[in-house]
């Protein structure tokens, strides 16, 4: 099907929208700081022995086994366990989730290049909705903080819809509320069960989300799947011009900021590179003039 006949896009939110990733590594590496027990292992064994706790215990608490409060405490039980360390007392267990959030929760981001694509999806009228499985308020405070609500047209999460995905009535019940067609409508997410699995068995187009991609397509479920590195790709594929790309100069009184490095540092105020005048005649002269 042609990607350029789109008139509505779902994405995603955890690791599509929003950067999951850079938020774990910097609260796994603060909870590794106050626990010598952590000690032994690098940030990257903790986050993948993390990940399989937290993917456990939210999938008890999605199918309802157990409310959200304990799925918290059971997450880190699990965590733990899988470390081969001593089951934690309720007072570990509060301090190391006062710590994880706290660091987690300062440190929500978008993923690169996503801001700049919903905002062009938009420009464009795309209508725009938000599938994740998930709480509302929790999910919806995410969106704020990342700095994208007001791109959202619709924010469809599984507490609401009574379905998480892949079961394709939570996509059904998106395109209801959208109002929108299954053959305009494309779903793009970073996971193959959830989001191109539950896409596909409600027969929409899905896009794959995957920054680590070595390929452009990839066979799942019996169909090619397009796959995209960076949000640009997204509007490529869509028929939208890409980014700017030349560097852009904006000055103020003893200030020179600079904008659009290239496409992962275009449009999101995290990645502008604020100078002085003269650090960046010095660094980049070969850009300025006198």
């Amino acid at each position: 099907m042609e990607l350029t006949r789109m008139k509505v896009v779902f994405f995603d939110l955890d690791g599509t929208l929003f950067d999951h990733h850079h938020s774990l590594r910097l609260a796994i590496a603060a909870m590794q700081r106050n626990y010598t027990g952590l000690t032994e292992k690098t940030v990257d064994e903790l986050i993948d022995k993390y990940n399989i706790a937290l993917q456990q215990a939210y999938d008890a608490y999605l199918d309802k086994v157990i409310t959200y409060e304990e799925a918290d405490v059971r997450k880190l039980h699990l965590f733990f366990s899988s470390l081969d360390l001593p089951e934690p007392s309720l007072d570990e267990v509060q301090k190391f989730r006062d710590t994880y959030k706290a660091v987690y929760r300062k440190n929500r981001r978008a993923t690169s290049g996503s801001i700049e694509a919903l905002a062009r999806l938009r420009e464009h009228g795309y209508r725009i909705a938000i599938i994740t499985n998930g709480q509302v308020e929790d999910q919806t405070a995410k969106v704020k903080a990342i700095g994208i609500h007001h791109l959202i047209d619709r924010i469809i999460t599984s507490e609401e819809a009574g379905y998480r995905k892949p079961d394709r009535r939570i996509f059904q019940s998106a395109i209801e509320q959208l109002g929108a067609s299954l053959d305009t409508t494309c779903m793009i997410g970073d996971s193959v069960e959830s989001d191109i699995k539950g896409a596909l068995d409600a027969q929409l187009v899905a896009i794959m989300y995957s920054p680590t991609a070595q390929n452009s397509q990839k066979l799942l479920f019996g169909q090619q799947i397009t796959i995209i590195q960076h949000m640009a790709q997204l509007l490529g594929h869509l028929g939208i011009g890409g980014y700017r790309v030349q560097p852009h100069f904006v000055s103020t009184p003893g200030r020179l900021m600079i904008e659009g490095i290239d496409t992962g540092l275009v449009w999101e105020p995290r990645h502008c590179l604020q100078v002085s005048k003269e650090g960046a005649q010095r660094d980049c002269s070969s850009w300025l003039k006198e």
